[in-house]
């Protein structure tokens, strides 16, 4: 009756889903009768005040097997209303936190659960409903890696293949008594209603309703997994950076995919920062799809759940604060002021001024030769620049006299704000002084007051570079 388990060893341990139910119970059952190392889990989640009696009845289950049983609660309602989920987001996400923490614990090579035909009918009806792409469509899997649970046991559904019929004709014929939670009978639930009402309702129209939409669900799941390929593939030439809190995307890149291939690129980014949550609707897909390809100059768009999507320059960030994404790629400091002397004729110094950039100064006779389109280098008449020089941020008010505008002056900020540096990157962002006033923000042109000209004998180069910490 089970399927997708010849593979696993009967030497280590399965941890095994058990709420009491009929389904669960013929999973027990099963894969007991082909005697693989089993321990029985059971979380309990405090949303009825008899739910102790779970407990106990499924650790007498285990008794009667004489299987190990590990248990432990939590309370689903706090914690959705904390984290602003439903119920059973809530729930789902508590009891597999606890699950694979088990299974890590015993080495287990598996996590078992006993969901049915039923469920995967109800799954996809349930994200048809809520609006979906093809990877809520394919429904769940008979194996699956959830990696924000964990990277490498695998989640197994070796009934999946089986109606909730038949997990009941199977505890009947094995004298196995079930226990049946009251909550499945109450329509308060999304899932439920499905279940009561509207899968029966669409069976009078089509008496093999459920099993036409489980041969859809096996279609597509073949479908899913040629996009699931290419998606991780795309993935890989596509990403720069990933945190717990943030993932950054060369943007540029994206002006090659297909609308369908940025939607799976974002679903995925999706599920690994909400944890694995997969009801993510294809609305929400689609609008981050449009804002991605889009010319205007809109900068940010909130996705759910407090992720949002960011274009700063060529990189695109998928994030929950702004605030808080890296600034790696733009020159901060972490010091107030540093003064920088250069004396001889020849001369080097180097200063460091935070998060591994450094500043690195050369006095010379004949003018050094640049990196072509290197912004970060710059090279001044020395005697015009003279010896007071300062490396420091932005102070209210100030003015540059940018070269290419023929001596006028602007403000810094004014000037920050037309070159397109970001905002977040402004105030901590290095500048070099001479005396009062600004000699070079890094990356941009220097000021026309400290030119190089024809008459220039004495040169000093700047070159900002960032070096491993």
């Amino acid at each position: 009756m089970v399927k997708n388990v010849k593979e696993f060893s009967r030497k280590i341990p399965i941890i095994i889903g058990v709420s009491g139910g009929a389904d669960s119970l013929c999973l027990l059952g099963t894969l007991y009768e082909r005697g693989y190392p089993l321990i029985i889990a059971h979380f309990d989640h405090q949303l009825r005040p008899d739910s102790a009696a779970d407990v106990q009845f499924v650790r007498e289950i285990a008794e009667q097997y004489k299987l190990p049983f590990v248990t432990e609660s939590g309370n689903v309602a706090a914690h959705a209303k904390k984290y602003k989920e439903s119920i059973e987001e809530a729930a789902r996400n508590l009891r597999y936190k606890f699950l694979f923490e088990q299974a890590r614990k015993h080495k287990a090579q598996a996590l078992a659960v006993g969901h049915t035909a039923d469920d995967q009918v109800e799954t996809v009806l349930m994200h048809f409903l809520r609006g979906a792409g093809l990877s809520g469509l394919k429904g769940i899997e008979e194996r699956v890696i959830l990696p924000h649970f964990d990277p490498k046991i695998p989640l197994i559904r070796p009934i999946l293949h089986l109606w909730r019929a038949e997990t009941v004709a199977y505890c009947e014929a094995h004298n196995l008594d079930y226990h049946e939670d009251p909550s499945n009978a109450s329509n308060e639930f999304f899932r439920n209603r499905l279940r009561h009402n509207l899968i029966p309702e669409l069976s009078k129209y089509n008496p093999r309703f459920s099993e036409t939409l489980l041969r859809t669900s096996h279609a597509l799941q073949g479908d899913y997994a040629l996009i699931s390929e290419q998606t991780r593939t795309t993935w890989q030439r596509i990403t720069l950076a990933e945190s717990e809190n943030h993932i950054t995307f060369s943007l540029s890149l994206f002006s090659e995919l297909s609308p369908p291939l940025i939607r799976n690129i974002v679903k995925f980014g999706m599920e690994k920062l909400l944890r694995g949550q997969s009801d993510i609707s294809f609305s929400v897909l689609d609008s981050a799809a449009c804002f991605i390809s889009s010319s205007q100059s809109a900068q940010r768009i909130d996705l759910m759940s407090g992720l949002l999507l960011f274009k700063e320059q060529d990189a695109l960030y998928l994030a929950f604060d702004v605030a808080n994404l890296p600034l790696n790629d733009f020159p901060q400091m972490s010091e107030g002021e540093i003064l920088i002397k250069l004396k001889s004729d020849s001369s080097q110094g180097t200063v460091r001024f935070g998060g591994g950039w450094t500043l690195r100064a050369t006095r010379s006779s004949a003018a050094p030769k640049l990196k072509s389109g290197n912004s970060f280098q710059v090279t001044f008449d020395a005697e015009a620049l003279g010896q007071s020089l300062v490396l420091r941020t932005r102070r209210a008010g100030e003015r540059i006299r940018p070269l290419g505008m023929s001596g006028r002056s602007m403000k810094v900020k004014d000037f920050m704000i037309n070159a397109k540096l970001p905002k977040r990157a402004r105030e901590n962002y290095p500048i070099l002084y001479a005396g009062d006033e600004v000699a070079w923000i890094p990356g941009y042109q220097p000021s026309y007051f400290f030119r190089v000209v024809t008459k220039t004998e004495s040169f000093i180069s700047f070159e900002v570079v960032k070096l491993d910490e």
